[in-house]
Order: structure tokens, then sequence, then C-alpha cells
């Protein structure tokens, strides 16, 4: 691991939590590889005994993206970052989720970058067109709960040669700030705001977060190229709704697309 890079450790981490949070007797777990933090925080919230859980790598052996894609994820220079949330909320009241989470992680990013990262619905996170941050949330039924866990994916050191197998325009966060990152202090930044969220969006959903992700959005008013169950349409993106559905127009009909039914890319 290059020195300039400081390891994530659990005290160094509390140190950017607040108060709140500690005393909420969060609980944490830092390892030095794991099949995926996802797993690690599905399987640890049958145990968990405070509302939220941190579980994060320096490396994952089958880290997972959307639809199951492949997660790069070399040792030592991202943020592999899984958040356990027993969560109050049923089913139905967990539309917009993702999008919530994309606000606050974009929100987070631009304290770090001037302000240039953007979100692509449903949940990627770009500077520049390219790739910096992914999110995916899981869920499962836990006695009288729905536990979520929110996996977040961040490129922060990562090197071209470390990231050569990875299918798509990507850009690291060390590129485009002025100094070496330190992981701990983004992720503390980050945990603080969903521990915020758990209480916003169970009271409000996401019509609290909708104006901030407007602000964000990089694909209303773009055409954009959508695939549904094989079929490709061409699309123009007029915005989204207070449940984070996308809104689009192809020809004269207007469509309303649900996140994890559809692909979608500017053209």
């Amino acid at each position: 691991m290059n020195n300039n890079h400081i390891p994530l450790n659990i005290d160094l981490l509390k140190d950017f939590l607040e108060k709140d949070l500690l005393d909420s007797n969060i609980e944490i777990f830092i390892s030095q590889s794991t099949g995926s933090t996802n797993d690690d925080a599905k399987n640890f919230l049958s145990e968990q005994s405070s509302p939220l859980s941190i579980h994060t790598s320096e490396q994952q052996i089958a880290g997972k993206g959307r639809n199951g894609k492949k997660w790069i994820s070399p040792r030592g220079k991202n943020i592999y970052l899984s958040i356990g949330w027993l969560s109050n909320l049923k089913y139905s009241q967990l539309d917009g989720l993702s999008l919530a989470i994309g606000t606050i992680l974009a929100s987070s990013l631009n304290k770090f970058t001037q302000n240039k990262v953007g979100i692509k619905w449903p949940n990627d996170l770009l500077i520049e067109k390219k790739k910096i941050s992914g999110i995916l949330i899981e869920t499962i039924d836990l006695k009288n709960q729905v536990g979520v866990v929110i996996g977040i994916g961040i490129n922060v050191h990562m090197s071209k040669e470390e990231g050569k197998e990875i299918n798509q325009s990507w850009i690291a966060l060390d590129e485009v700030t002025d100094s070496i990152n330190n992981r701990n202090e983004i992720i503390g930044d980050i945990v603080n705001k969903v521990f915020q969220l758990t209480s916003i969006f169970t009271n409000e959903g996401f019509k609290a977060y909708k104006l901030d992700y407007e602000s964000l959005d990089l694909l209303t008013g773009k055409r954009c190229s959508i695939n549904i169950e094989g079929i490709d349409k061409t699309i123009e993106v007029l915005g989204i709704n207070d449940n984070g559905e996308m809104l689009v127009k192809e020809g004269s009909e207007y469509l309303t697309l649900r996140y994890g039914e559809v692909s979608i890319r500017e053209l």
C-alpha cells in the first residue's frame, strides 16, 4: 500500500463521526479483505443492535455493482463501504432511497471536488461524464423490520493501470483534488449524512431530497437511449417525480421509468 495513503482505521474514522452517531453505539467493522461489504452488512443485520452499522474493507474479492456487474476493487485504493440500517420503513416507503443516497453522497464528494460531481439517474455519480462512484441498495426481511443495506463504492486513489478492467469511463477522486484524500474522513462525512437521512427519509421520503437532487441531475433535458427488457428506445428526459421515478418522452408518448427496470445512457 502506498505510504501516502492513510489506511482505514476505526479510531481515525471515529474522529470524523458526530457525537450523536457515536452515542447511538454504531457498530464499525474494518477488514483487510472481504468478499463483499454488502454481504457483510446483510449478514450482520440479523444480530445488529444499533440502528446503523458500518462495514468497510481495504479490498473486495467479489465486489458487485448494479445488475450483478463486477466492481473492480484494488487493495487500499478506494472506498468499499456498506451501511446496515435497521429501518422502520415498509418496502413501499423505500421508493427514491437510492436517489436520496446519491444526493447526500454527491453533496459529500462535492466538498472535496469544488462541486464537480453530478448524478446520473438512478445511482451513478459522475465527474466530466466519468464515473467516480456507484450505489447498490439491497434489502432483507427481519421479523418486523426491513433491513436495508446501503452499498457505496468510490474511486479514490486508483491508478489507470489498476482500473484497466473497468468497461466504462471512470475517474478517481485524487485526480480532481489538490491533495491525497483521507478515506476515513470521507467515510465519516458520508455516514454522518446517512445518519441524518435515516430520520429525514423515514418522515418525509424522497421529497425532502428532490430539490437538491434536481440541482445535481445530469440527464434532465437530454436525449438518451434506454433499454427496457432488451428493447432500445430513444427518449428525452423531462425530470423525476416525488417517488424518484424518471419522467421521459418518447415521440408523443410520456413514460415513467422505475429504478431497477431500465438502463440509460446519454446520446
